[in-house]
């Protein structure tokens, strides 16, 4: 999880997200078959833009690239809109991430309030996670308190971001970063950031 910081939430949404909510939360009360839908006034394509904008054109939790050409780019609700306590906040601009298809199928519908989000306030990597170059792994720090390697470990499952097809992509981008032409290449060109870092 690669670090950044999220701008204010735009004016349409900052006056409209809350009642958005308690109407959806209303519909599922009367109707537990309703199906959730993004509205005319949450203004999809401007607030998916925004989103995209905010990681760089990444995913929000794996940091996967291109999000949009290499997956399809979702916006995924950190906790998660199907869960009673959770609905008023469907459309709540901090609730909102650029979410790739691998992450937003891993984590469904869990939450946990243990897990990481990368635009939380203070988040380094470093207080979190190592990786293990030889094999794609991210790991626990060994060296953080208790508390931040049961959030990492929690993070880690939700999102799977240890599963088999993660470590085969971050040993690929590791080696397309080395051959990169340090004159022209930088950083957010590549996916998996926090991996590369101290490559």
């Amino acid at each position: 999880m690669f670090a950044f910081e999220r701008p204010a939430c735009p004016d349409y949404l900052s006056g409209s997200w809350e009642e958005l909510g308690l109407r959806y939360e209303a519909e599922k009360a009367e109707n537990e078959a309703y199906k959730f839908q993004w509205t005319a006034r949450f203004r999809y394509e401007n607030t998916r833009q925004l989103l995209n904008e905010m990681t760089q054109g990444h995913c929000a939790f794996c940091d996967g690239g291109d999000l949009g050409a290499m997956s399809r780019e979702t916006i995924e609700h950190f906790k998660p809109k199907s869960r009673a306590e959770f609905r008023r906040f469907a459309y709540q601009w901090e609730n909102l991430y650029p979410c790739c298809d691998q992450c937003q199928s891993q984590k469904r519908e869990d939450f946990d309030e243990q897990l990481l989000v990368a635009d939380e306030i203070g988040y380094q990597f470093d207080d979190y996670f190592i990786v293990d170059y030889i094999n794609g792994e991210l790991q626990p720090n060994p060296l953080a308190t208790d508390e931040n390697q049961r959030r990492a470990q929690i993070t880690l499952e939700l999102y799977g971001l240890n599963i088999a097809i993660r470590l085969q992509c971050r040993k690929k981008e590791l080696r397309r970063y080395r051959q990169r032409d340090r004159d022209e290449d930088v950083l957010d060109d590549f996916s998996y950031r926090y991996f590369l870092m101290d490559a």
